[in-house]
């Protein structure tokens, strides 16, 4: 598959973004307090991965593989953000105002 040289380029401006956004989760997970440093340590892993993912897009050639092992190591943590994500909403529901649990 031929991709154009602008569809390129986008590909790789994308993936610059990504790639900030993981530096920045990676500054904000290093000031995080203990509990809430493996988010963000997810968010970086989560970023880092779509910027390998994005570039591998970018190449010239076919790299089938990088885009599998990409994706093969995004689904666990896209997985472990959800759980995550399930557990803290389960832990933040409010008690009901009449006493029973």
């Amino acid at each position: 598959m031929d991709i154009p040289v602008v569809a390129r380029w986008a590909l790789l401006a994308l993936a610059l973004l990504s790639f900030l956004g993981a530096l920045r989760a990676l500054h904000l997970a290093r000031r995080a307090a203990p509990g809430h440093r493996s988010g963000r340590l997810l968010d970086a892993a989560d970023h880092t991965l779509g910027t390998v993912l994005i570039t591998s897009f970018a190449l010239p050639g076919e790299h089938v593989e990088i885009p599998l092992v990409a994706l093969a190591l995004m689904a666990p943590v896209l997985v472990w953000k959800g759980v995550r994500e399930t557990r803290s909403r389960r832990k933040a529901k409010p008690a009901p105002a009449d006493g029973t649990a």
